[in-house]
């Protein structure tokens, strides 16, 4: 199976003279600004985008099987036009620079469907990095199914401490696809094909990348999207019931695209998603926690209300990580107590909101990226809203496409 676990696709680009108003941010980011997008909607008009063949979640509760078929028809419609130009059994080396000048590097390929599981625990080389929320996957399974093309938002993650499957790519060397500004805050893109002897020689260092996993039955992580592909999953395995007849080992459904991006890359930032409790007993709640987990030789969270802040070190045994063991916990005492629970990005936000009265906030503090794949081969993924990669201007844009139906 490793020979297709992560391999070339064929791609389609818009042309350059098209490639204004084609990318778009993830749908998944700024849920409650719609301002957003509608500036953005303001902004593209009629021209050729990928912001109409996709769904922005920010009106997800609006969605019905009308506005889904509108989004294939116009999927249709690009792909019998001449917007754009197709590259065959490729990857796409890609450079991201943020709007700090950091540059972030992936490559675009396809990962196999099949060697890909969102169950909590699983032996499958691709998995989710944090616990899938199922409720949120029928209307991305809506939209997926019968779709004719795929814009993808989704970056995995390799633990390669060797660097040498992206940081190996020399962009001079290569054909440039695409250099352009993306809308907003989101940088700056630019994107290199890799065919032929290049793709040859990038699948030799996938090669050697597996062989130093070999004890490992880890080999990438979602570290963006994964409900994505999640969905994905569950659109391929509907169809393989509907046709078990056909032979599915290069049919464009089983595959998806995905960006890859090293774990140990600087750029790759694992910030912590703290917790708060509104309408609580502070106190009560702090009891509760030292009475559970309190160990002197743990691991220290801070916690903040409106009488007070401190630290408190925390057993985190049972789950390995901080997020895991607090969350563990806050479950466990909304069950017997008041409360509502919140997840926090910002640290100075945390210490803001846990100054109303009966609220109770915690700060996490953030994953160790050397242990990032050894916690989840351990312990699982991660429970939910655990960590954040870069801010929301920083997440992935649509941009590159491919066709993923096919008459059976």
């Amino acid at each position: 199976m490793k020979e297709r676990i992560f391999r070339e696709g064929n791609f389609l680009i818009p042309n350059e003279n098209e490639l204004t108003h084609w990318p778009v941010i993830a749908v998944d980011q700024y849920t409650s600004q719609p301002e957003y997008w509608q500036a953005v909607k303001e902004t593209v008009k009629d021209d050729p985008s990928s912001l109409h063949c996709v769904f922005p979640e920010v009106y997800l509760g609006n969605t019905d099987l009308h506005e889904i078929e509108k989004i294939h028809d116009q999927m249709r419609k690009y792909l019998n036009s001449s917007l754009f130009n197709e590259y065959p059994d490729s990857y796409i080396y890609i450079e991201r620079t943020l709007q700090d000048g950091r540059i972030r590097k992936g490559i675009l390929g396809c990962i196999d469907l099949e060697a890909y599981d969102y169950a909590d625990y699983t032996d499958l080389p691709i998995r989710a990095t944090e616990k899938t929320v199922t409720e949120r996957l029928p209307s991305r399974i809506a939209i997926r199914k019968g779709a004719p093309m795929e814009l993808s938002h989704v970056i995995l993650l390799c633990d390669d401490a060797e660097k040498q499957l992206i940081e190996s790519f020399d962009p001079s060397e290569l054909p440039l696809l695409y250099d352009l500004d993306l809308y907003g805050s989101g940088g700056h893109i630019r994107g290199w094909l890799v065919s032929g002897n290049d793709a040859k020689a990038f699948n030799e260092r996938l090669d050697r990348y597996y062989e130093t996993k070999k004890d490992s039955s880890l080999l990438f992580a979602a570290g963006d999207g994964n409900h994505s592909i999640a969905s994905a999953k569950e659109v391929y395995e509907e169809l393989k019931k509907e046709h078990p007849e056909t032979d599915y080992s290069e049919r464009p459904e089983r595959y998806m695209s995905v960006e890859l991006e090293n774990i140990h890359d600087p750029i790759q930032v694992f910030e912590p998603i703290h917790r708060i409790l509104y309408e609580t007993d502070p106190e009560n709640v702090l009891s509760q926690l030292k009475e559970e987990l309190a160990d002197e030789n743990g691991v220290e969270i801070g916690w903040y209300c409106k009488d007070g802040k401190g630290t408190v070190k925390i057993d985190i045994s049972d789950s390995g990580y901080a997020a895991g063991t607090v969350q563990k916990f806050l479950d466990r005492y909304l069950t017997h107590f008041s409360g509502e629970i919140d997840y926090i990005h910002d640290r100075e936000n945390l210490i803001a909101l846990s100054n109303r009265e009966n609220t109770i906030g915690f700060e996490l503090p953030p994953l160790e990226n050397s242990a990032f794949f050894s916690t989840i081969e351990k312990n699982g993924v991660y429970v939910r809203k655990t960590f954040s990669i870069g801010e929301s201007d920083d997440k992935r844009y649509y941009l590159e496409t491919r066709r993923i139906t096919e008459d059976i």
